[in-house]
């Protein structure tokens, strides 16, 4: 009795410290525009935290703002409050941890900013990230202020109604469908004939992303199947059926081309990511629910960048094929890479030799050692 009476009062106590700092932050949004740097197909954007500058990545998706780099605050003096959890989007999920941080951009400034903290999965040979959190939808949209997402310019801005209005006058403005809601933003894309509804989410690295069904059968066979660990998300690196798609004929608002799709079984959410986003300039009209988007110069692609047959994984100084297409026969998941070109692979030359298998689209060029895994 007195564990189950312990156990209350602490998820009393750090739900306390959630609600209190919830109940206290203010956050001031500010009528200008910061910059965007992309760092392969992430948007960056430039970030005070508790007076360091850091960068933020820019995610559309995210509902509340977030830390994933304890090292650029002093947690010592941080107030650490627990209350429910957050699904990614494998939909697992992650204990909700909040503390409360002076945020500031030119965008915003807040003295008292609620972050979630997260802890991602950590390659083995994973390179430095150049960014420390993840900046959500909780630090725009008041009730006079929208956003405009300008990819031309790689700029985002709060605007006023009459720069929307200024905006919409360049005629080359689309409205398009969607709805705006609980911080989300959701358009509708066809594909083959067939509308679908897409969360916008530029903290997706991708094209556009859907779950698997069997039921979802594309008339489309430019296609490839892959197993294995493909994705990484906020919670897990996901395992699963991953199919891709190249050359997919879209229509999305006035528009028509054709683009890259993936279907996957590890990840359960249906998202439009960065690399079709970044096609179009867009104003988010959230409180009077309207989404206008502009095409630009930037290329939307619609084939494979490489051949994919497998890739390769460094996990606790073993390094694994973690990823395989369907058809191939030679090598299976998990099996062990012992030397690679009669080099063998030691903890000093790992990283090394796994760069050198995922830049490779052809195995049989190199001569492998393999040890077959359980």
């Amino acid at each position: 009795m007195k564990k189950l009476i312990y156990l209350a009062s602490t998820f009393l106590f750090f739900g306390c410290t959630v609600i209190k700092q919830l109940n206290s932050e203010e956050v001031k949004v500010l009528k200008d525009c910061s910059n965007l740097v992309f760092d392969k197909q992430k948007a960056l954007i430039d970030i005070e935290i508790d007076h360091v500058n850091t960068k933020f990545i820019l995610d559309t998706g995210a509902g509340i703002s977030a830390l994933i780099d304890s090292t650029v605050i002093d947690f010592k003096n941080k107030k650490i409050g627990i209350l429910g959890s957050v699904k990614g989007a494998d939909r697992k999920k992650i204990k909700n941890k909040f503390l409360s941080v002076s945020l500031k951009n030119n965008l915003f400034e807040s003295d008292n900013k609620v972050l979630t903290f997260i802890k991602m999965p950590i390659s083995d040979c994973g390179l430095k990230k150049n960014y420390s959190g993840i900046l959500g939808m909780d630090v725009f949209f008041d009730k006079k202020l929208s956003i405009q997402i300008d990819f031309s310019n790689n700029k985002l801005c709060n605007i006023s109604d009459v720069q929307i209005q200024d905006l919409l006058n360049d005629k080359n403005y689309h409205l398009i469908k969607s709805v705006c809601k609980r911080s989300q933003i959701i358009i509708f894309v066809t594909i083959e004939g067939k509308e679908y509804p897409f969360k916008l989410d530029t903290g997706y690295s991708g094209n556009i992303i859907i779950p698997y069904s069997p039921e979802l059968k594309f008339k489309n066979t430019n296609s490839i199947e892959l197993n294995g660990f493909l994705y990484q998300t906020a919670s897990s690196n996901t395992y699963g059926k991953e199919i891709l798609y190249e050359k997919m004929p879209v229509s999305f608002g006035d528009f028509e081309f054709e683009t890259k799709i993936s279907t996957s079984t590890s990840i359960k959410a249906q998202n439009i990511g960065i690399e079709f986003i970044k096609g179009f300039d867009w104003i988010i009209d959230y409180n009077n629910n309207k989404v206008y988007i502009k095409r630009n110069q930037n290329k939307i692609y619609n084939q494979f960048s490489r051949k994919i047959s497998y890739y390769s994984k460094s996990i606790k100084n073993n390094l694994l094929i973690t990823t395989k297409e369907k058809s191939q026969t030679k090598f299976n998941l998990n099996d062990r890479i012992v030397s690679v070109n009669n080099q063998k692979v030691t903890p000093e030359n790992i990283c090394e030799m796994q760069d050198l298998l995922n830049k490779t689209e052809d195995w049989d060029t190199l001569k492998l050692e393999v040890v077959k895994g359980i």
